[in-house]
């Protein structure tokens, strides 16, 4: 079971992620995080640096969709900003969010599909209860939803396991 907590990819940032290396990995889609992911929590736009990675993304002719455990009028203007769909209410880690996901990117595969977030209990497990590729970027910020705070409790505990249990990805992109 610890397993399905260990993201297979790591990396500082979503801006460090190589478009090559994605296309190297067979990536034809993306299920992005939005908070502290793409940008800090409660904020409305993302950085220059995460827009551009982005529209260099969709360039690249993968697809991308922003899944969220939150909704509302800021979820849709940061998805109008990025020229993205973004699903709302996504109640990760649990499948419904991810399956409306995989079902709008259309793609043949599980396998091609990597889900980008910052939370090994939300974005990693909900990935790899779903099959797909999980990378696991690190926070943007400490500023976070309170509920959030809790769970990041029980994710230091599960990064000690998996780092014990030798199971943790060392290295980053």
């Amino acid at each position: 079971m610890l397993h399905l907590f260990c993201p297979d990819y790591r990396c500082p940032c979503i801006s460090e992620i190589p478009i090559e290396w994605l296309k190297k990995e067979g990536i034809k889609a993306i299920i992005l995080d939005l908070d502290n992911t793409l940008l800090p929590w409660n904020e409305n736009t993302p950085s220059e640096k995460n827009i551009a990675w982005v529209q260099k993304v969709k360039s690249a002719g993968i697809k991308v969709v922003l899944l969220s455990n939150n909704g509302g009028l800021r979820l849709e203007n940061i998805s109008a900003i990025l020229g993205i769909t973004a699903i709302s209410w996504g109640v990760k880690p649990l499948p419904t969010g991810f399956k409306r996901a995989f079902r709008f990117l259309k793609v043949q595969s599980h396998g091609e599909v990597l889900v980008i977030g910052d939370q090994l209990i939300t974005d990693v497990f909900g990935a790899k209860k779903m099959n797909f590729k999980a990378l696991w970027v690190e926070s943007i910020c400490r500023k976070e939803f309170i509920f959030t705070r809790v769970t990041r409790k029980l994710e230091r505990i599960l990064i000690k396991q998996l780092t014990k249990k030798g199971i943790m990805p060392g290295g980053m992109l």
